[in-house]
């Protein structure tokens, strides 16, 4: 029997090989779905959702993929909450919370997203995160006054938020309020400068200011440039600070989580070559860091949330799969993004690193801080 099911797996296995060099050769909708059917057939799920979110954004108007895919996300969506559920039961912290919320808001379960996020919020109400799912809730009910309540939290404990900047800025102009809109669209061109979703909406926002004040006096309220915070002059010879973390909420110190988070970046601080590491959750708001203190923690985690959110938006567009992990090369060295979990870690790497002792390196940060 054990013959017979090894020789079983070799065979779905070889098929899957084929299958894979057709669709490089020829893709067809069919192939996707054929592959997607050998992965079920050798247990693994999570591929075969990858192989149809791959065929659906090649082949958007192919009705059985598109069907499937929906399918295999929300079966996987469902595997999450209940990960989710038990991981906030054993070790709560308010990424979970956020998350969890999400899952059940992608699901259109609404009760259930409200109940999380305030069960999050009152365990850790200084987490913004949360706050934001609230918002984005109110939004799509269109109750305009409660959502700039929740986004405005957001805003004030997470400053470099996008995703929260651009709803607030979206609300105010539903309330009437532009001069507030633009400010906020003026508060992402600074860590997000050329992005043209903002530009636009920055546009819209200052033709509704136009118009709102008499031609005569019509002046547009100046960008609030000045008002940033100056870029930390360059340090000669700097002192390596301690390892930061951030308790949330109610917790009055690091938990053990946070003590393998700073433990783990300590660890990928000593591989020569890295200049400073940082974890930040999908939202750009830094878990842990030990950077160099010429260094703006908050406005680093916005770019790199930025950068990492561009990606992994058109990663599957561009038909490459999922978004994992890239680096980004320059004159005077590299950064490293990495996907884990709910979070992105970045290391910031001198052009000479040793390549394969940063990544044996990250996959021990992984297997230790993510996962204990």
């Amino acid at each position: 029997m054990w013959l017979f099911d090894k020789y079983v797996q070799w065979r779905t296995n070889s098929r899957i090989h084929k299958l894979e060099q057709s669709l490089v050769i020829k893709p067809t909708p069919q192939l996707y779905l054929q592959l997607a059917d050998a992965h079920i057939d050798v247990g693994n799920q999570t591929k075969s959702a990858q192989v149809l979110k791959l065929g659906a954004a090649r082949y958007p108007n192919a009705p059985e993929i598109v069907r499937r895919q929906g399918e295999a996300e929300k079966y996987e969506r469902e595997m999450e909450k209940k990960r989710l559920v038990e991981r906030i039961q054993t070790h709560p912290n308010p990424i979970l919370y956020a998350r969890l919320a999400e899952l059940y808001k992608a699901d259109d379960e609404l009760s259930r997203t409200i109940d999380t996020c305030q069960r999050g919020i009152k365990a850790f109400p200084k987490y913004g995160g949360t706050y934001l799912v609230l918002g984005q809730i109110y939004v799509e009910k269109k109750q305009w006054n409660e959502a700039v309540q929740q986004l405005e939290k957001s805003v004030a404990l997470d400053k470099y938020n996008y995703l929260a900047l651009k709803l607030l800025a979206s609300v105010y102009m539903h309330l009437d309020r532009p001069v507030d809109a633009l400010q906020k669209l003026d508060d992402i061109l600074y860590f997000a400068p050329g992005d043209e979703t903002i530009l636009e909406l920055s546009k819209k926002a200052r033709e509704t200011i136009g118009e709102q004040q008499p031609k005569s006096s019509a002046t547009l309220p100046k960008s609030n440039s000045s008002q940033r915070p100056p870029k930390s002059a360059s340090v000669k010879n700097p002192v390596t600070p301690p390892v930061s973390t951030r308790p949330y909420g109610l917790i009055a110190k690091p938990t053990s989580r946070d003590q393998q988070f700073a433990k783990g970046l300590a660890e990928l601080r000593t591989v020569g070559g890295v200049n400073g590491a940082i974890l930040v959750d999908q939202y750009g708001l830094i878990i842990a860091a030990d950077l160099d203190p010429s260094l703006d923690e908050s406005l680093a985690g916005a770019l790199i949330t930025n950068v990492y959110r561009t990606a992994s938006n058109n990663s599957v567009k561009l038909g490459v799969g999922q978004f994992e992990e890239g680096v980004i090369e320059g004159e005077d060295g590299n950064i490293h993004i990495v996907q884990f979990d709910d979070m992105i870690l970045t290391i910031f790497a001198n052009v000479d690193a040793k390549l394969g002792l940063l990544e044996k390196s990250i996959r021990g940060f992984a297997e230790t801080a993510l996962h204990k």
